[in-house]
């Protein structure tokens, strides 16, 4: 598009170049001259000109016309080829983006898939890339995507989340989680049922504008169901009665930078499997276990260093983020 301004900018020129000419040599009107030039520039034809007598202009008002003829002509010219230069090139450009970024998605694996790419689904991946989290936007709005995920470098796809195939070129089958936060509760449902339909270990999360959806959600496969109004109401009210919780809040939130709060599964064969949590790396990372959710479902807390972990057991733990992120990339998954 820089390309396309200067040759805008010339014709704009010659434009004014060509209406003050034929006012000097046919003292016609500023409008019937900048129509003069028009029609001249665009190579549509003008009959012999005259001046505002009728009279043909001298010779010298000839031989303008011959120049400014010639110059306009390959300008306009130049200006269409390189108008259609441009619009070949773009879309060769964004086949190629397109390609590029369907290799990067082909090639990722235990990533996050976010649907939706509003102002809740932007903070969402701002916390996903401050965690160093894989992950892959999905959102209908071009102009917005391009805004947002190229200058951060995120992996993106333009298209309707509702469509089934939209999530398989996301990856599904292959990702860890999915965020259900498009702009209706209907379209977040179909999202929801849709991704658990094809994938049943998905961590699915969902927005729900209205307090009716969320067990509609539930029942469609979310694990949770967050209503923006409800949770930012609870908190509010929570601090005024606790003002004390506030930090805690703040590192549950992200709001600390050094400080993470996180999830770790208990795998069969792992580091922590039968060991009491004193007994274990953990106290030595700097990470403390704040709470435990059994295999069977049942949570407990709070927790004691003589607590035993089992296999199928999950952890929530609270640390230095380096060492949070640490801990995460040594812990082996657990086997489906």
């Amino acid at each position: 598009m820089k390309r396309i301004l200067p040759i805008v900018g010339l014709v704009a020129v010659l434009l004014l170049v060509g209406t003050i000419g034929f006012r000097l040599i046919t003292q016609r009107s500023i409008l019937e001259c900048l129509y003069l030039s028009v029609v001249t520039l665009t190579t549509v034809g003008n009959r012999e000109p005259t001046d505002v007598s009728g009279e043909p202009v001298a010779d010298g008002g000839m031989i303008f016309m011959i120049v400014y003829l010639l110059c306009g002509a390959g300008t306009f010219g130049f200006l269409i080829t390189s108008i259609g230069r441009w619009m070949i090139s773009e879309q060769v450009r964004n086949a190629l983006e397109k390609r590029k970024m369907q290799q990067t998605i082909d090639n990722t694996s235990g990533h996050m898939i976010v649907c939706g790419c509003g102002q809740m689904g932007e903070m969402i991946c701002r916390h996903l890339s401050e965690q160093r989290r894989d992950f892959i936007v999905i959102d209908s709005d071009l102009e917005r995507l391009e805004e947002l995920c190229i200058p951060e470098g995120w992996t993106y796809l333009h298209g309707d989340a509702t469509d089934d195939g939209m999530l398989e070129r996301a990856g599904l089958l292959r990702a860890s989680g999915l965020a259900a936060v498009l702009s209706t509760d209907a379209d977040n449902l179909y999202v929801v049922l849709s991704a658990n339909i094809d994938n049943n270990n998905l961590a699915i999360v969902a927005r729900a504008a209205e307090e009716s959806a969320n067990r509609k959600l539930r029942q469609a496969g979310a694990r949770h169901v967050i209503n923006p109004y409800h949770a930012g109401a609870v908190r509010i009210a929570r601090l005024l009665i606790h003002p004390g919780i506030e930090n805690l809040l703040e590192i549950v939130d992200g709001h600390h930078a050094d400080l993470e709060l996180a999830e770790f599964p208990v795998p069969a064969g792992g580091p922590l499997e039968g060991k009491a949590i004193s007994e274990s790396s953990l106290p030595e990372r700097g990470l403390t276990v704040i709470a435990i959710r059994r295999a069977n479902g049942e949570r407990q807390m709070p927790v004691g260093g003589g607590d035993q972990l089992h296999a199928g057991d999950s952890i929530l733990v609270v640390g230095q983020q380096d060492a949070v992120q640490q801990f995460l990339a040594e812990t082996p998954a657990p086997s489906s």
